[in-house]
């Protein structure tokens, strides 16, 4: 049985992939998820380099990350389900035991950030409940949940013992459609509570 969850942040929580494609210059405007190059899988500035305006020098990786200052990670948009895939949560597990699991680059910057955004779109009970890391694994155990977007992640977590929920995006599935997100998160929610999830 299922007593606690720990929530990705970037492309969980919100849209952080296709606004840094934006804010680093790549695009003119936040494209939807379904233009992200599937054959960039997790790079994204092999995705920024495919998706970049004629006439724009590459991106390098250091100049791409660089470019994502503290405004930027406390201005990500949230994803729409947000308050919805919240709530039910709370009711699954109760407040004391949703946590927020997310990796930061090596950037100040990035850490700062972060933490304004989880003051400015979470609920006041998860402003000091956040583990900071890459290593989500280590929180595994058979009555946690991680939901998250990254493939490498969730694998890791359920072989150290826990549960796991991946979140389609476009570079860990090749079937990625937008409308699928909430109808998979309350598919594979409903399938571990004793409730109908509805997002």
């Amino acid at each position: 049985m299922i007593s606690r969850v720990m929530l990705d942040l970037d492309d969980v929580c919100n849209h952080f992939c296709m606004t840094a494609l934006k804010y680093a210059g790549a695009t003119s405007l936040v494209l939807p998820y379904e233009a992200y190059p599937e054959v960039a899988g997790w790079d994204i500035v092999m995705a920024a380099n495919l998706l970049k305006e004629p006439g724009r020098p590459e991106f390098g990786v250091v100049e791409f990350w660089e470019s994502l200052d503290r405004n930027f990670w406390a201005g990500i948009p949230p994803a729409p389900y947000l308050r919805n895939l919240l709530a039910a949560l709370v009711w699954a597990v109760g407040e004391e035991n949703i946590f927020i699991a997310t990796s930061a680059t090596k950037s100040p910057e990035c850490l700062a950030g972060k933490l304004e955004w989880i003051h400015r779109f979470l609920p006041k009970f998860l402003h000091r409940r956040y583990m900071i890391g890459s290593h989500k694994e280590v929180l595994a155990n058979p009555f946690t949940l991680l939901i998250d977007d990254r493939r490498g992640n969730v694998d890791k977590f359920r072989k150290a013992g826990g549960h796991a929920i991946l979140v389609p995006r476009p570079w860990n599935t090749m079937e990625y459609h937008t409308a699928e997100t909430s109808i998979r998160l309350q598919t594979e929610l409903t399938q571990y509570f004793n409730f109908k999830v509805t997002l």
